[in-house]
């Protein structure tokens, strides 16, 4: 009897004395008053739930202003605008398609509008003609009247190969988008509808073949350039090497002197002449070589120095 547990008071105050206190291994599980620890801080469990709650009623928002929006007036718009006031003279669309942005400050409404290519007069500078257009219809402020002008985001961009325009996904990772990133300048990635893929696509066949313009462009250039200097360092070669003359039937010394720009003197100097005798083929010396490059006279292409033939 002395080793069985002592019972346990069901009410009342402690005493204080430890003798006093009930054998909780003796206890039922069930009435066990021992403090369990909770395996997450209670913090962490209202942090979760508070990110659930905003996450929820995000996508709430963003169904709601999608479902309430109406993408065909924004294409009406944004096409006004650009026939009236973006387009210039003698420039035409060629290919287009409806887009929607999100911006960070305004993520719940979308600004919807179209991204165009269009065609236009080129020139030296600009080989292909046109540029690359976003206009975008941006929502309308809640506090704003009514009757208050719509207001647009415009941006363009020339048709060059160091704008790149490539697809991607935006909204999530769940839409299909186009990312136009041009140079020192911050990226634009405007989603599209499923049903506009076709349009999305010719937007960017279209920029493809204007690139592949320019880049055939800028390689006949390159290649023009390159014949140029060729031929200006052909020029400053010939101007700068010897030049010589084969004497013809009734040619005399002064008169071929005269005729590349010398003297007498300078050519019995440069050939070992004494007196002016000489014989019809002789291959004479009219100009050594030069620092500075000299133009050939007129009508006249100076020979070159006689290849010596060995001897068997």
């Amino acid at each position: 009897m002395s080793d069985a547990p002592r019972p346990i008071p069901a009410e009342g105050v402690w005493s204080g004395d430890l003798a006093d206190l009930p054998n909780w291994n003796a206890m039922p599980r069930r009435n066990r008053r021992k403090r369990r620890r909770a395996p997450y801080p209670i913090w962490l469990k209202y942090l979760v739930v508070s990110l659930a709650l905003a996450i929820v009623v995000s996508l709430a928002q963003i169904g709601l202003h999608a479902y309430r929006a109406d993408p065909r007036d924004a294409r009406v718009f944004a096409e006004r605008e650009l026939r009236l006031t973006v387009l210039r003279p003698r420039e035409r669309v060629v290919a287009s398609v409806s887009v929607w942005q999100r911006p960070l400050i305004d993520y719940f409404r979308a600004t919807r509008g179209i991204l165009v290519v269009t065609d236009g007069p080129t020139d030296a500078a600009h080989p292909v003609g046109g540029r690359l257009i976003y206009l975008g219809l941006q929502p309308r402020d809640p506090l704003s009247p009514p009757d208050a002008p719509p207001t647009f985001d415009q941006r363009e961009w020339p048709i060059d190969t160091l704008v790149r325009v490539a697809p991607t996904r935006t909204f999530f990772y769940v839409a299909n988008a186009l990312e136009i990133e041009p140079p020192g300048e911050t990226r634009l990635v405007v989603g599209y509808p499923a049903g506009a893929a076709s349009d999305a696509e010719a937007v960017r066949s279209t920029i493809a073949k204007k690139y592949a313009t320019l880049r055939a462009i800028g390689w006949e250039r390159r290649e023009a350039r390159r014949a140029r200097d060729r031929a200006r360092l052909v020029q400053v070669y010939e101007g700068r090497r010897p030049w010589y003359h084969t004497v013809k039937r009734g040619e005399a010394l002064s008169s071929v002197a005269t005729l590349y720009g010398a003297t007498p003197d300078q050519i019995r100097q440069w050939n070992n002449l004494v007196g002016d005798r000489i014989k019809i083929g002789q291959k004479l010396l009219v100009k050594p070589w030069t620092r500075t490059p000299q133009s050939f006279p007129p009508g006249i292409i100076p020979e070159r120095e006689p290849v010596a033939t060995a001897s068997p």
